[in-house]
């Protein structure tokens, strides 16, 4: 099945929900690098355009910085995207391989701030149990100071 356009879903996500859009707008949940976590899409999370239930999560990321998202679920198919701390849109993952319904994004942070992840389910009205790993390498200019210093 073909994502309904990702920027029109994600932009639209906080303003369509099941509950009032104040508490689904600071429904997120913050999180320190790394992370691996056990969570659940509900009926009563707050839903997307396509009435597919969505969990944001928050975490504080430097610019030049590597990050790795995975999300797993044997309940539903996942769907993952990442917003820069202006709430943009900048990656997203259906399937992490042709042969799996988990998803996965790989993204070098842009800028330094709160970034947030939308934890998915591709379908609408999928519920059930994930996982949600995230994972952050040192930034370039931390990656060049440890070479020259190990060079000295």
């Amino acid at each position: 099945m073909q994502r309904i356009t990702f920027l029109t879903v994600v932009l639209g996500m906080l303003g369509v929900t099941n509950a009032p859009a104040q508490q689904c707008g600071s429904s997120a949940l913050t999180v320190s690098c790394p992370a691996s976590i056990g969570g659940a899409l509900t009926t009563d999370d707050c839903t997307s355009s396509d009435s597919s239930p969505y969990d944001l999560w928050q975490f504080s990321g430097t610019a030049g910085q590597t990050v790795t998202i995975e999300m797993h679920s044997t309940a539903f198919d996942t769907f993952l995207a990442l917003l820069d701390p202006a709430g943009t849109p900048v990656a997203d993952s259906d399937d992490s391989s042709t042969s799996s319904t988990d998803s996965r994004i790989t993204f070098t942070l842009t800028t330094s701030g709160t970034w947030t992840i939308f934890a998915n389910s591709l379908n609408a009205s999928k519920t059930g149990d994930y996982n949600l790993l995230l994972s952050c390498g040192a930034t370039n200019a931390a990656r060049r100071r440890a070479v020259r210093h190990g060079s000295n």
